[in-house]
């Protein structure tokens, strides 16, 4: 006899994904292709923005399962002053035609939500002071600045909006790099 602990969570496939809206930039691959056979994108930013257009990604997921909570993994290459999680930033998914935040209330650990799995992100010293939804700088402490080569990752647990339409997750970036070293990959989606 086993024993759960904690919500069920609901692995998110295809047949999930309401819409993918992208700006300045090429999905290279996306479909059931995650390690669980669960959705994954891989998305190259082409655009840069810094006064011009930025890129971004929305992954809007349909209601067909009652949630209130995500959780996904995010990796990425590339560079960036400006960049943001579903908060209004940068890219498509960022302003008030998709919700602004992707329909995901403000970030708040003390209610809950969570950066985790960090990669060359915040669990560096040198990172940890910085915002984790936002930035447009080019200060000592922000991450997406600094190690281009090599690939940043953390998970990120997120509240929905219940007042709000269908949600889902947004990552845009502008004064960044661009092309082939320049790719945003999210999968391990769940949610619960």
């Amino acid at each position: 006899m086993g024993i759960n602990y904690g919500p069920k969570m609901h692995k998110v496939t295809s047949a999930q994904i309401h819409s993918v809206a992208v700006t300045g930039g090429t999905v290279l691959s996306s479909g059931n292709i995650g390690a669980d056979g669960e959705y994954e994108i891989t998305f190259q930013h082409d655009l840069s923005g810094c006064g011009g257009p930025d890129s971004g990604i929305y992954i809007q997921l349909n209601d067909s399962v009652k949630w209130s909570n995500i959780v996904y993994r995010w990796s990425g290459t590339g560079t960036a002053a400006c960049w943001s999680f579903n908060v209004i930033g940068y890219g498509v998914g960022a302003d008030t035609t998709y919700g602004g935040t992707g329909n995901l209330l403000a970030y708040d650990e003390s209610l809950g939500d969570r950066v985790s799995g960090n990669y060359l992100t915040w669990e560096v010293p040198a990172y940890q002071t910085h915002n984790k939804t936002n930035a447009c700088d080019n200060d000592a402490d922000n991450f997406f600045r600094f190690n281009s080569g090599e690939p940043k990752a953390f998970s990120m647990k997120r509240r929905r909006n219940s007042l709000a339409s269908l949600a889902g997750i947004h990552h845009g970036r502008s004064c960044n790099s661009t092309g082939a070293g320049a790719v945003t990959t999210i999968k391990n989606i769940r949610i619960y």
